[in-house]
Formats: structure tokens, C-alpha cells, sequence
């Protein structure tokens, strides 16, 4: 009896523990969504979650006893990995990029460029290319592109041996050893002389001056003197510091002042090839070549005449009382101004010339320069060593051209003159602008004007009459792109 009672009082219990464990088990089902890693012993419960190496999906996912051991990772993999998805923040969305407006041609600035078909017509083309940039620039009308932007002038470079030797030579004098101090100075000042492109003007004159103490100090008064002079020509605002100096220096570099000041100035003649380039003299601009008669005080003088994108020609010249000093110069297209002139030939060639539109080169040009014309001749030399050039002119916003002038280098006059050229281009580049459409001219011959006829004989570009030149346009009012509808991808 007693064990019958024990049995039937023991069963809820069992039940109950029972229905616990499916419970927890159902809870268990329920609550994983991953795939846990197997534990080789209780101990690893502590470790981070790691993803199975292969799971194979048509097996369940069941809960792992705590004494199975840990899979190696040698093991065969008998499917392909399953990756459990992990929700995340979204990405925030790339921003737009605006494509970059196609760049504004300028209203009415121009780009010159001769060329040569032959080898022997370089040096005439780079005169003509001068010649002609100095003709349409003394209109005053015609803005040129800015070289200089495009192809900024190289920084000046150090001068570290100068340096040194006027700083040893600075120490020798504060040292009272003037027969020292007045050897690194000389060795100073032809540093600096061999170096016109660098040097500082300023700085040579401190360094003559600084030579002409040490002489003096040292007894060499016509030595101090000329050193001294030497000091007024590198820079004439040079003058020996009262605090530094004593009054015999001050008295001796007056005197060399006042002879400086009776002798006869010489000039100064300066060329280059192209024309057009910027003269420096002792760092300061004095004109632009070709360039005459510039009058200095005889000496010696740093000239630099640079043009933009070209390399510039620096020279130490001497320059004699009463005497005439020459420079002449032929400049060097920088690497950047080179791509852009061996462009520029390519859009020269006769094919390129009769072609109806213009050669992609053309826009490249235009757009790399900011340039709305480009003026191009092209010089070749005849069978009887005469030069002579073709010449175009294209207006790259209504995308019209001014063709067919023929130009004999040696001609003075008559409309195969570079004068007359030069008109027609100047005339082009600024004269009235006529729609095709508007049939409005300032001529009686107006109707003629309107024919569809009249601009396909002339090519459907431009047309002179009465010194004016008319051009039927073809803009729209569309926004330019100079390489649009130009092939060929030419970059710079």
C-alpha cells in the first residue's frame, strides 16, 4: 500500500519536470536564429561567438551536447557555407557629382600662332609671329591670351655658393682680417654674376660694397673706389650704413658717386627671337623687345629677357661709356609650350587649311589657352628661297573662319603684304558680326548679302568689302564647348 501511494504521489512531479524540459527546449528552438559554434567543454560558454566553418544546409540546426568536441578545421566540408545575414545601419548614399561646366571662352581674346611647314622656315615663322602680334596689338583693340597665366615664369633658383662665400667673407671683416674678407667677396661677386637669372640686385651691391670696405681697410683706395662704383651700377640705391661704416668709407664711396656721375652713360640694345619678350634689367622691367637705346651708366649688368612659355635667355653683359651693347636672344619653348606649338603645327598643314571644319587642334587650343580666336599662318620656303605663309583665322564661338590670305614675307605692300594681312586679321577679329539669317548690312549691295549663294562662294565663312569684314554666323545662342563636334581628343 505504502508503495503504491509513493509511486502515484511521485508521478505529477515527473510529469511536470518533464513538460518543463519540452518547454524550455521549445524555447530554446524558438530563440536561436544562428548557428552557434561547438564548445569542447563548459568553460568555453565564456568565449566570443564564432561562425562554423561549414554547415550543411539540409541537415538540422540541433543543440550541441556539452561533451562533443570541437571540429577541426581540417575537416571535410560538406557544403557550402552559410552566411548568417546581420542588419546594419544603410549607407549613406554617394553624393552627386556635378560634371564641371565646359570652360568660358572669352569674349573676344586671341591666340597667334605661326608655324613651319619646313624646317628652314622656323626662324621666318617666329619673326612673322612677332611682327604680327606687334601689328594687331598696336590697334589697342585686341586682347591676346595670357601666356603668362598658363605657363607661370620658373621661380628663381638659390644661390647657396654666393651665399656662403659673402657669409665667410662677413666673418673675415668682423674678424679684422680685410685681405681675407676681400677674397670671398670678389669670389662672392662672381658667383653672383654667374648666376643673372637668380641674382638679387640688392644683394650684389651689398656684396661690392662690403668688397670696397675690406679694401680700404686693407689700404687699396682705388680699389674701394671701383668697388664702390661696381656697388652703384648692381644697385644704385646701395649706400654704406652710418652705423656700420666709418666716415672714410662714407667719404670714398661719395667720391666713386660723384665719378660715377661724369661719366658718359652707354645704351643698351636688346632682341629676340620671338619679338615681344620682357627685358629685365638689374630685376626691374624696361621694356619689351625688340628694344633700343635703353641709356645706363657704364658697368656691368644682369639682362633677363623672358617671355611666357618660353625659357628665359639671361646673359651678364658690360656696357661702355659712350658704347653701344647688343643682346640678341633666340628663346626656347618651354616642355608645356612645346605640346601646345607642335599642336598648333598640325592644325597649319595645307590639309588641315582646307579642310571645312577645323581640326580638333584648333579647340584644343582654344580651350587650353582660353582663347575665343585662333590665328594661325603657316610659312614655307619656294623653290627660289623666298618665304611666304598661308594664313586663317577662326572665330571658335561662331565657329567661322577667315582664309585664303597669302602672305610674301619680303613684300612691303599690296595685298600680299604682311601689313595688309594683318588688316584683314585686325578687321576679322573685331569688325561686325552679320547673321546669315538677318539680312541686315551697312552696305547698298545689302540683298546680295542675303543669298544663300553669296556665302557658299565664299565658303561659307566670312566675306571683306569696303575694308569690313562680314561673317554669316551660325550661332545659335547655344553654349560653347570648343571641343564639342571637333574629333579627335586632344588634350594638353
Amino acid at each position: 500500500m505504502f508503495l503504491a501511494l509513493a509511486i502515484s504521489l511521485s508521478a505529477p512531479s515527473a510529469d511536470a519536470a518533464s513538460r518543463t524540459r519540452r518547454s524550455k527546449a521549445a524555447k530554446t528552438s524558438k530563440s536561436t536564429k544562428k548557428p552557434s559554434a561547438t564548445k569542447s567543454s563548459a568553460a568555453d560558454s565564456s568565449e566570443a561567438f564564432e561562425p562554423p566553418e561549414s554547415v550543411t544546409p539540409s541537415e538540422p540546426l540541433a543543440e550541441p551536447a556539452p561533451t562533443t568536441a570541437k571540429t577541426p578545421a581540417t575537416s571535410t566540408k560538406t557544403g557550402p557555407a552559410v552566411a548568417t545575414p546581420v542588419k546594419t545601419a544603410p549607407e549613406p548614399a554617394a553624393p552627386r557629382v556635378k560634371e564641371a561646366p565646359a570652360p568660358a571662352v572669352a569674349s573676344r581674346q586671341v591666340a597667334v600662332f605661326a608655324t613651319a611647314r619646313q624646317p628652314q622656315a622656323a626662324e621666318a615663322a617666329a619673326k612673322l609671329e612677332g611682327e604680327l602680334m606687334r601689328m594687331l596689338r598696336s590697334r589697342n583693340d585686341v586682347e591676346f591670351v595670357s601666356l603668362a597665366s598658363a605657363f607661370p615664369p620658373a621661380p628663381a633658383m638659390p644661390t647657396p655658393k654666393a651665399d656662403a662665400l659673402f657669409d665667410e667673407g662677413r666673418s673675415a671683416y668682423d674678424n679684422l682680417d680685410p685681405e681675407a674678407a676681400a677674397a670671398k667677396f670678389k669670389a662672392a661677386a662672381t658667383a653672383y654674376t654667374q648666376q643673372p637669372a637668380d641674382m638679387r640686385a640688392e644683394k650684389l651691391g651689398e656684396t661690392y660694397l662690403m668688397l670696397g670696405a675690406s679694401l680700404l681697410l686693407n689700404g687699396d683706395m682705388p680699389g674701394a673706389r671701383a668697388a664702390f662704383t661696381h656697388a652703384l651700377v648692381a644697385e644704385p640705391t646701395t649706400r654704406p650704413d652710418t652705423a656700420l661704416f666709418g666716415q672714410d668709407v662714407q667719404k670714398a664711396f661719395s667720391e666713386a658717386q660723384a665719378e660715377l656721375a661724369k661719366q658718359a652713360p652707354g645704351t643698351l640694345t636688346v632682341e629676340s627671337v620671338p619679338e615681344g619678350a620682357t627685358v629685365l634689367v638689374r630685376g626691374r622691367e624696361v621694356g619689351t623687345t625688340p628694344l633700343k637705346g635703353v641709356t645706363l651708366p657704364p658697368g656691368g649688368y644682369p639682362v633677363v629677357v623672358q617671355l611666357a612659355g618660353y625659357t628665359a635667355y639671361a646673359t651678364y653683359t658690360e656696357v661702355k661709356a659712350s658704347g653701344a651693347a647688343d643682346v640678341k636672344s633666340k628663346l626656347e619653348p618651354s616642355p608645356a609650350h612645346s605640346a601646345l606649338r607642335e599642336a598648333a603645327g598640325r592644325a597649319s598643314t595645307a590639309q588641315a587649311f582646307d579642310a571645312k571644319e577645323a581640326a580638333p587642334e584648333v579647340g584644343a587650343l582654344a580651350e587650353r589657352l582660353g582663347a575665343r580666336y585662333v590665328v594661325l599662318a603657316a610659312v614655307s620656303q619656294d623653290k627660289k628661297g623666298r618665304f611666304q605663309s598661308e594664313l586663317q583665322a577662326w572665330d571658335l564661338r561662331t565657329k567661322n573662319r577667315l582664309r585664303g590670305l597669302e602672305v610674301e614675307l619680303a613684300a612691303r605692300d599690296g595685298k600680299h603684304s604682311l601689313t595688309y594681312a594683318a588688316d584683314q586679321v585686325h578687321t576679322f577679329l573685331t569688325g561686325p558680326v552679320v547673321p546669315v539669317d538677318s539680312g541686315s548690312t551697312p552696305t547698298a549691295s545689302s540683298a546680295v548679302w542675303r543669298k544663300p549663294w553669296f556665302w557658299a562662294a565664299v565658303g561659307g565663312t566670312a566675306a571683306v568689302a569696303a575694308g569690313v569684314v562680314f561673317v554669316a554666323t551660325q550661332d545659335k545662342g547655344r553654349g560653347f564647348n570648343p571641343i564639342s563636334g571637333m574629333p579627335g581628343g586632344v588634350t594638353f
